[in-house]
């Protein structure tokens, strides 16, 4: 394993043993920030979902060691939440002479993803970048969906759900006999990102269709939070940030520069966000992200009365 990247199992998180999480962080050496991103292994009577492929080969040869002992005699299945590099580059893992040798899950959009000249440039400045990926190739979807895909495990129902806003191809999984959300990347804390302009709606009505749910325990794949007022905090903030953008643009039309500096626009700084959640610290990477969500937000506020 590269010394840019390190893997555990985090026994518990789940709440069930059927679900077991695996956390994978990414740690460059010469960069200051690091990042975790956890997968998941959803085992049933009848198959195992591997549930993110996290970010190259060697990622997965670790997590199917941790399951040796519940593979034989079930049926293997990946599942991808979307094609992000943190989520689905260890696709290839499941790769034989060109072709997958598992079943791949995703909706139809993360094959387009994947399959894009955009991805492959991508996955070359990585390589170039880090020693992580020298193994990766990218290894798209093999049963693709638009609408929902349920997969019946005997014990374990396995509800794959469109969960578009962090990008038109996220989906989300749903276990009801568990009460159990795996959210992925449209739920996280301290805020969600939003894709871009065209992943407003559907980012506020992804998380509103969770909270309708009334999961009991919900998994994100930043963050390591287990609760449902993750949700509800994402939601709130995404209002919030609707209100304050509103009131900005009732004052003035901003250009293309201001927009660029969204919090000082809109009066609504990253510490005023984070303020009243537990432990709140600032972090130059949520504190992008918080002006990136301005700009979609304004773009597309400004789009609707164009």
């Amino acid at each position: 394993m590269s010394q840019q990247n390190t893997l555990w199992s985090v026994p518990e998180h789940s709440g069930d043993p059927r679900v077991r999480v695996f956390r994978c962080l990414f740690a460059p050496p010469d960069e200051s920030e690091s990042m975790e991103v956890d997968a998941y292994a959803v085992i049933t009577d009848r198959f195992v979902a591997l549930l993110d492929t996290l970010l190259c080969p060697e990622d997965m040869a670790f997590v199917i060691e941790q399951l040796h002992d519940v593979l034989p005699g079930r049926q293997l299945l990946v599942i991808n939440s979307h094609a992000d590099w943190d989520h689905a580059w260890g696709n290839c893992y499941f790769r034989q002479h060109g072709q997958a040798t598992v079943p791949i899950i995703a909706h139809s959009h993360c094959f387009t993803r994947l399959n894009s000249p955009e991805a492959q440039v991508e996955l070359h400045e990585y390589q170039q970048q880090y020693t992580v990926f020298p193994n990766v190739v990218l290894t798209p979807p093999t049963i693709t969906f638009t609408q929902g895909l349920t997969l019946h495990g005997g014990d374990l129902t396995l509800e794959l759900l469109p969960a578009p806003g962090h990008h038109a191809d996220h989906i989300a999984a749903w276990i009801p006999e568990l009460q159990l959300l795996l959210a992925f990347d449209a739920v996280e804390r301290p805020i969600p990102i939003i894709g871009d302009k065209n992943g407003v709606l559907p980012m506020r009505d992804t998380l509103e269709r969770f909270l309708n749910l009334h999961p009991q325990r919900v998994l994100c794949s930043h963050g390591n939070t287990t609760t449902v007022t993750m949700v509800e905090q994402n939601l709130a903030y995404l209002r919030n940030l609707e209100q304050h953008c509103q009131l900005a643009l009732h004052q003035q039309t901003p250009t293309e520069e201001e927009i660029k500096h969204g919090a000082a626009l809109i009066n609504y700084p990253f510490q005023e966000v984070i303020a009243s959640m537990p432990d709140p610290k600032e972090d130059p990477f949520y504190t992008g992200v918080h002006d990136h969500n301005i700009a979609c937000m304004l773009q597309f506020l400004m789009s609707q009365t164009a």
